[in-house]
């Protein structure tokens, strides 16, 4: 094994001895020996990111962090744009490791983490908001920290896509920034109060400060012609903004608006299969019907019927959260996001591969349509496929099942578990488990799916399950006090979830769970055009994260979900 890399083994030792010097020096009660591995894991990593992420490039040394590292020289992960090379800086790409800073700080007692992450927030505030009240950051602006100046795409638009900020930082550090900033989010994103006609994108060269929330609504049609594009992401987002917003303040238009928005997206149910679409409007012409619309006569083919099941689970947790946070004030988010899945796993769910075919909300099954002509949805001669049931949809149902007790959600959980090599969680009651714990799985989402198992079951089989997963990413991801997709990986983003999920599960070990900040299933990325060897719009998890020591920088072409993310 390369040298560059500590041993599994010996790292653990360590960890364990270190961690427990570390509590008895502080007064902390000592934690578990599982808790104090998973712990050290998350210092040395946050030690590392403290050391060598903050920006002391250009003119000015800063608070802030950059996006992510080079593993082996330390420099900070560059973008090239023409002759210009940016130091990345995009905040909506640190918001996992914000809570996680947090997290360390509350299960440690160590106050250089959180300190961190708030003198971070301070200096954003301070020094890299937009005159609208928007901030630099977002899926095409960032920070350039060489040059101390706003980077991106030439419109330089602010856009949100489920990256769910840490607002309760944000507000504990500045409560009125944040809360211009949540208006703003709104202000800047919806086009037309009347009928919610909104986009993912909103002007940072627009300086007008304009209001959110008083304003009339009428409603009207769905799949009606926008300027916007209503996409599910965004709205997952405002949603998210505007509850935060009324939890903040208790200002009740906020969720009002924030439950028209998602009303809208159930409105695009189908009513034979209750199925919705992942937007309710379509700039004209629409790409779907331009496509391939006119070889499916009889169906209604628009990008806003086309079948979207990760959304399904990732919109599902976020909705179950806000139940879960504001009580009976955010019932009908319980209500919308548990008759999504129920409708998303009676009409789409294959057990036999646990994947959920392609169709459409009418539930007209894709499986083998071969798409006539290149368009939004692929190439021709391309056709649809079917999605893989991951973690993240056994975490979804079985938050439905903890909201709800639906027998169905439950089912729904125990076939995904099984379809993810966990074995069988068994029966509701807590009987009947068959769990592997010899599993291979290392995905994060997993911890979150089984410690709510756990809360719902109290049956530890469950935090020994989660504990095998915890030891798998530490075998399988951390290496050199970064976390990674593999060894052989040359950048290390900052904003990894394994470190957040394994101080989940640490606090669980320890029964101090509520103390690390929750994870709302958040996205990220920075996108933007690559030039001057390539002037196609790409992702930095495309053209930086995915570089190995033994591969040149990736040119495979885009595939057909890079091309939708696109637009």
């Amino acid at each position: 094994m390369d040298q560059s890399f500590l041993c599994a083994g010996a790292f653990l030792a360590l960890a364990a001895a270190l961690t427990f010097q570390a509590g008895a020096a502080s007064g902390l009660d000592a934690p578990s020996v599982d808790a104090r591995k998973y712990i050290h894991a998350v210092e040395t990593f946050a030690d590392k990111a403290l050391a060598n992420g903050r920006d002391v490039y250009g003119d000015k040394h800063t608070p802030l962090f950059v996006d992510g590292l080079n593993v082996d020289t330390l420099e900070p992960v560059r973008w090239h744009y023409g002759d210009q090379v940016w130091t990345l800086v995009n905040g909506t790409s640190q918001q996992v490791f914000l809570r996680t800073l947090v997290g360390l700080t509350n299960l440690t007692g160590r106050d250089k983490y959180r300190q961190a992450a708030q003198e971070d927030l301070r200096y954003t505030f301070d020094h890299l908001r937009v005159p609208n009240g928007l901030i630099y950051w977002g899926g095409h602006c960032c920070w350039d920290a060489q040059g101390d100046k706003p980077v991106g795409r030439p419109s330089m638009a602010h856009e949100l896509k489920c990256f769910l900020p840490y607002y309760q930082l944000m507000w504990e550090v500045d409560p009125n920034a944040t809360g211009k900033y949540l208006q703003a989010v709104w202000a800047g994103h919806v086009l037309n109060w009347s009928n919610l006609d909104m986009d993912r994108h909103a002007s940072t060269h627009d300086t007008h400060r304009a209001k959110a929330w008083p304003q009339t609504y009428q409603g009207g049609p769905i799949f009606f012609e926008s300027k916007g594009r209503t996409f599910n992401n965004i709205g997952i987002d405002l949603q998210y903004a505007g509850a935060f917003y009324y939890k903040f303040t208790g200002y009740k238009p906020a969720l009002e608006w924030s439950k028209r928005l998602a009303g809208r997206y159930v409105e695009t149910r189908n009513p034979a299969t209750g199925l919705r679409g992942y937007q309710y409007s379509f700039p004209p012409p629409d790409r779907a019907d331009l496509q391939f619309g006119k070889e499916l006569p009889g169906h209604l083919v628009l990008e806003g019927t086309i079948l979207k099941p990760a959304w399904y689970a990732k919109g599902g947790i976020v909705q179950f959260k806000l139940g879960e946070m504001l009580g009976q004030d955010g019932k009908e988010f319980v209500q919308w996001a548990h008759e999504d899945l129920t409708a998303l796993g009676r009409c789409a769910y294959q057990p036999a591969d646990n994947s959920f075919k392609p169709m459409l909300t009418d539930g007209f099954d894709l499986t083998g349509f071969v798409k006539p002509r290149d368009g939004y949805f692929g190439r021709a001669g391309t056709k649809f496929e079917s999605t893989t049931a991951s973690c993240n949809f056994l975490w979804a149902y079985v938050l439905a099942y903890k909201a709800t007790r639906d027998e169905f959600m439950w089912d729904m959980a125990r076939q995904i578990a099984k379809g993810n090599e966990l074995g069988d969680i068994g029966r509701s009651d807590g009987t009947g488990a068959r769990l592997d714990l010899h599993t291979n799985q290392l995905d994060s989402d997993a911890i979150f799916a089984l410690l709510e198992l756990h809360k719902i079951t109290a049956q530890a089989a469950f935090l020994d399950l989660a504990r095998r997963v915890g030891d798998n990413i530490l075998d399988k991801h951390f290496f050199n006090g970064f976390f990674l997709p593999g060894k052989d990986y040359l950048y290390a983003s900052l904003n990894s979830t394994d470190p957040l999920a394994l101080l989940h599960l640490a606090g669980a070990l320890e029964g101090k769970e509520q103390a690390v900040p929750d994870h709302w299933s958040g996205s990220w990325h920075f996108a933007c055009e690559l030039l001057p060897t390539d002037k196609k719009y790409t992702y930095d998890h495309r053209v930086i994260y995915n570089q190995k020591r033994t591969s040149a920088k990736d040119s495979s072409p885009k595939t057909a979900a890079d091309q939708q993310e696109e637009d």
